[in-house]
């Protein structure tokens, strides 16, 4: 059965990889054979970076061209106010802007129970990603 309607894929841009869910997803989609960068306040050792603050639509437009797909796992992991707030709905707001001024034709939004929980830090969890993933699952700090 086809599908008419697919597109196809092959450039993707992750929005917080230097973050648990964000840099587990990345490496995922590069070790199925995906073109994936990274938008980040920092650099991702062994992807192509924009280094920028989601919160600022001028600086992240960059990071957009020629992209296929937006995969956004950017977020402010901390109490309640006002950088929550600017980062995680302003941010994701100029995401989604920079995404559609620039075409990208699929966009994928994800966030995880951490936000609320903190699950992450449960030993079931740390053994599962330190055992398929190499990556720390210590975040490198509160906004990633």
């Amino acid at each position: 059965m086809s599908n008419e309607n697919t597109i196809p894929i092959s450039k993707i841009l992750v929005t917080g990889m230097s973050g648990l869910i964000g840099g587990l997803a990345g490496r995922e989609l590069a070790q199925r054979g995906y073109e994936v960068s990274a938008l980040n306040r920092q650099d991702v050792p062994g992807f192509s970076t924009t280094r920028a603050d989601i919160t600022d639509l001028e600086a992240i437009r960059p990071a957009f061209e020629g992209i296929d797909c937006v995969v956004h796992m950017a977020a402010y992991l901390g109490p309640s106010d006002a950088s929550q707030l600017s980062v995680n709905i302003e941010g994701t707001y100029n995401v989604y802007e920079a995404a559609k001024d620039a075409g990208v034709k699929r966009f994928v939004f994800g966030s995880s129970g951490a936000t609320q929980m903190g699950y992450e830090r449960e030993a079931a969890v740390l053994s599962l990603v330190e055992a398929r993933y190499d990556v720390s699952p210590d975040p490198p700090g509160r906004v990633y």
